[in-house]
């Protein structure tokens, strides 16, 4: 009640009087209430507006945005929720049941869930929606555990995995590309954009390029164009890897070109081979079968068929990247340079890919410290 209907009320002695203007306030309530709520843009015209905003993504980012953000508008409309305010909890609650009923492979329904929480974060910056709504979604609240393993890997296991490549699988594409991403740590898309024309065994260098009008995409795309940012860089490799390359160039490689002429790095009899492919080289090559007995028996019991499916022991191919990371920042590189080698800004750096402590990070950077003491 306003302080204006409580002042007209008070000057009123009739109880009728008092009752009917009582009403009209409810009738307006009701009415502004009614207004506000047709006013309101359909989670559709949402999602489009979403959609727009979101124009300097990859391809394959949007094709995500649109595989899953409508899946959840349409479950959603089922339960006769048509505006954003209407979300709750308990509706996110039944659509993530939906998603485990529906899939079996926790890195679906991860993927459902990661962009869905994207958009309905946008939708509470704006105040479409509660906040809370959206925090439910993360994946450790929902327990999703994938099957292949996104936790950065360890440099004990890494060494054990090239060393049996170098063994057993010497100059195969997947060495190579196991060796490519331990020390360079690409994305899986930059290891896809590769020409045999980028890597430069004289000087150790692979040149990462973005080239969207033949087919092939950066991250961060060039600089002065409309991406977010430039992922275009010239990244130094040990002599392991450039053999390793060589090698496989000059052995299994097979000679030919995809529908743009271009010879690609990694390829098939069929053309430049396609992430899916990538993926699984990564994940045969660290599957259980190149695991130490010790470290096999603690998450696969030797059942697997890496060569079908993914073994528990696998990585992602993220995982591998995360760990080289790691692997440089704990060998003493600067954080401004790991930001330019892995195309990561310091700050995303530190939160997400470094997971040292502060007395850790202290003693990989005390002799940086020390040497630029001066000696007197």
């Amino acid at each position: 009640m306003t302080t204006a209907l409580a002042e007209a009320i008070a000057q009123v002695d009739d109880p009728e009087v008092v009752e009917q203007l009582l009403e009209v306030k409810t009738v307006d309530k009701i009415s502004h209430q009614h207004v506000t709520e047709t006013d309101q843009p359909s989670l559709t015209t949402l999602y489009e507006r979403y959609l727009s905003r979101r124009q300097n993504r990859s391809p394959s980012t949007r094709a995500q945005y649109r595989r899953t953000i409508p899946h959840f508008i349409d479950f959603a409309e089922s339960h006769g929720v048509t505006i954003s305010v209407e979300i709750t909890i308990e509706l996110v609650d039944k659509y993530v049941d939906e998603l485990r009923a529906e899939y079996d492979a926790d890195a679906t329904i991860l993927t459902y869930t990661k962009n869905v929480r994207g958009w309905l974060r946008w939708l509470a910056k704006r105040e479409h929606c509660d906040e809370v709504v959206c925090r439910i979604l993360d994946k450790n609240e929902l327990g999703l555990t994938p099957k292949a393993r996104d936790v950065a890997l360890p440099e004990s296991a890494a060494k054990i995995i090239i060393q049996k490549l170098r063994q057993q699988r010497r100059g195969s594409a997947m060495h190579a590309l196991i060796e490519l991403l331990w020390n360079c740590g690409p994305r899986i898309g930059g290891i896809y954009s590769l020409d045999t024309c980028d890597f430069d065994p004289d000087e150790n260098i692979i040149r990462l390029r973005h080239r969207p009008e033949t087919g092939t995409r950066l991250k961060n795309g060039r600089e002065n164009d409309s991406t977010p940012g430039d992922g275009e860089r010239n990244v130094e490799i040990n002599d392991c890897v450039a053999d390793a390359l060589q090698l496989y160039i000059k052995n299994e490689r097979p000679e030919i070109t995809d529908k743009y002429g271009r010879e690609p790095l990694f390829a098939t009899t069929h053309g430049r081979a396609v992430r899916s492919t990538l993926r699984r080289w990564v994940y045969e090559a660290t599957s259980c079968r190149w695991a130490t007995e010790v470290m096999n028996k603690s998450t696969c019991d030797g059942n697997c068929d890496p060569d079908s499916s993914v073994c528990p022991y696998s990585y992602y191919p993220h995982a591998i990247r995360r760990g080289a990371i790691v692997n440089h920042l704990s060998g003493g590189l600067r954080l401004d340079l790991a930001s330019q080698r892995f195309n990561v800004s310091p700050r995303t750096l530190r939160k997400h890919y470094d997971p040292r402590t502060k007395e850790k990070r202290r003693k990989d950077r005390s002799e940086a410290v020390r040497c630029a003491w001066p000696d007197w």
